[in-house]
């Protein structure tokens, strides 16, 4: 817990004793997040606390704030109390988990002082923490500005500060272990082309989906203004990187798909690249528009594709993942005259 908010809990949990404060020191910055994981999806976990002996902080979050994506700045947020809620507990004895999450809540210890916040502005921020071969881990930090609290004699406390409640972890599985690999890519309708080629003799083609991306470098002679015959598409070998899955711990941009070079010190990306596998390319000739205009729909599938997880650390090897036989991949349209 931020210093701010030891202040301002300290300010306010107190008893009188011949007219003078006692005050009661509040601390939570070493206690993590829990929760009584009472769903199948963590991500509509809305009751959260921290226990530090015979004390309490609870949070209720309103429901739909917590997703498996990264978050643009402030862009999740919540007020205190109408939506969420904040309250510090002072027990009579220690606390444990079970008090809060069972069924039938035991009778001790008994609450002898409650605070509650009776304003302030909830934020989450969420990002990437980690990737494995099957998931993406989400780091979910919760934060409150403009915290008001009242104690039990009615006395109240703003404090326009802003601190950190603390960090809860979510996973899902990332786009290679869904019940098809890559079909949340199959719902955006097209490719781009990056403004800069990977190389004189192919160009790159990119997708984008909020922290990740896929990219194709594709042969510019592979993609030639001439219909394939039905059983013999253009192939391309994809062993040395052609297709790329990409995981950053922020929102994605086209700079970061199209780029050559390492992305950026303060950004953590997980690079899956293709190590074995086929492209494959059929080529269909649409009939002349009205202005005699011929367009060609090159349709992408990979095929016997093997994925490489580069190690990020020092000392870690790269993770070899298992063959995916085949997957249609989008296409890319091309205009002849």
């Amino acid at each position: 817990m931020k210093k701010v908010m030891l202040l301002c809990l300290s300010a306010l949990l107190f008893a009188c004793d011949d007219g003078d404060l006692q005050i009661e020191q509040v601390d939570f910055d070493s206690v993590n997040i829990s929760n009584c994981g009472n769903v199948d999806d963590l991500t509509e976990t809305t009751f959260f606390f921290k226990i530090d002996q015979d004390e309490a902080l609870l949070l209720n979050l309103a429901s739909g704030l917590l997703e498996n994506e990264t978050s643009t700045p402030e862009s999740i947020s919540s007020t205190i109390p109408s939506s969420s809620s904040l309250i510090y507990r002072l027990f009579s004895d220690n606390v444990s988990q079970a008090y809060f999450c069972d069924v039938i809540p035991s009778l001790e210890p008994t609450v002898i002082e409650e605070t509650t916040a009776t304003a302030g502005d909830l934020n989450i921020d969420t990002e990437v923490g980690s990737v494995t071969e099957t998931v993406k881990n989400y780091r979910h930090t919760i934060s409150i500005t403009g915290l008001s609290l009242t104690n039990s004699q009615n006395e109240s406390l703003t404090d326009s500060s802003t601190f950190e409640y603390g960090t809860f972890t979510t996973s899902t599985s990332n786009s290679i272990e869904l019940e098809t690999p890559f079909s949340n890519y199959g719902e955006i309708e097209s490719y781009v082309e990056c403004l800069e080629n990977p190389s004189d003799s192919s160009i790159r083609l990119y997708k984008t989906i909020n922290d990740e991306f896929i990219t194709l470098d594709v042969p510019i002679d592979s993609l030639a203004n001439m219909a394939t015959n039905d059983t013999l598409p253009r192939k391309i070998n994809l062993e040395t990187g052609l297709f790329r899955y990409v995981v950053a711990d922020t929102l994605v941009t086209s700079d970061m798909a199209c780029t050559t070079n390492p992305l950026s010190e303060d950004i953590e990306a997980w690079y899956f690249n293709s190590t074995s596998g086929n492209l494959n390319i059929e080529t269909v000739e649409s009939e002349p528009d009205t202005e005699g205009t011929i367009t060609y729909t090159h349709s992408f599938t990979l095929d016997s594709l093997v994925l490489t997880l580069k190690a990020n650390e020092e000392g870690e090897s790269d993770s070899t993942l298992d063959l995916i036989e085949s997957i249609e991949m989008g296409s890319y349209t091309t205009f002849g005259n």
